[in-house]
């Protein structure tokens, strides 16, 4: 703009460049007003979806702790329907598949652990529901799907040594004690000193092994 022009002059090439450019200019401050109200509804549903879901969460506990199954069964299809991408339904997930184990409905918790396999974030949460899939098909002797599931392990982690005790029992359903004493055997060495089963998986080695010191 001149800086010579007049008053008058200025004034109509101000008028003249909101009249060119005004409207985009409200556009786009009307846009991003409500991309900022769009974000914060967005939040305030996201965090309304996690608090329903924690508290349907709790009261599934609560009915877990009380021996409620029917209540039990109807919050954890509440959160595996409505809450399917939060921490909770793959919870929910095993919580239905130990009901199912315990009425003998072995298909029905291989479903469920799955479901939960599959929507798991937590890395716990996923090797929790891995090693009771892995449990469950052995038990139905499905051996080729449950060698498909120990070898798609890649980090193991804490629970190599829970892998290794598993990949003993599958040899085992298979007839191959060789195989199973091996896997034993590495599950001993790698487990904690403190690990719950200790006894157990050694009573499982000797029995298969002969052996009378699992350390040898």
């Amino acid at each position: 703009m001149d800086i010579h022009a007049s008053e008058k002059e200025q004034l109509e090439a101000i008028k003249k460049w909101w009249k060119d450019n005004g409207s985009s200019i409200i556009t786009g401050l009307l846009l991003g007003v409500s991309i900022l109200l769009g974000g914060k509804a967005w939040f305030s549903y996201q965090e309304t979806q996690a608090l329903s879901a924690s508290n349907i969460y709790a009261q599934m506990m609560a009915a877990a702790n009380n021996d409620e199954a029917e209540m039990v069964r109807k919050q954890a299809s509440e959160l595996i329907t409505n809450y399917t991408s939060s921490a909770y339904a793959p919870l929910a997930a095993l919580l239905l598949a130990k009901l199912a184990v315990q009425d003998n409905e072995l298909a029905a918790a291989q479903a469920q652990l799955q479901w939960a396999l599959d929507h798991a974030a937590s890395t716990e949460v996923k090797h929790t529901a891995r090693l009771r899939l892995l449990r469950v098909t052995i038990e139905q002797q499905q051996y080729e799907s449950a060698a498909q599931l120990l070898s798609a392990v890649t980090d193991p982690g804490a629970y190599r040594y829970l892998y290794s005790e598993l990949e003993g029992d599958l040899a085992m359903a298979q007839n191959k004690p060789e195989q199973a004493a091996r896997a034993y055997k590495q599950a001993i060495d790698q487990m904690p000193a403190q690990a719950a089963n200790q006894a157990f998986l050694t009573a499982k080695y000797e029995n298969v092994s002969g052996a009378a010191d699992p350390s040898q």
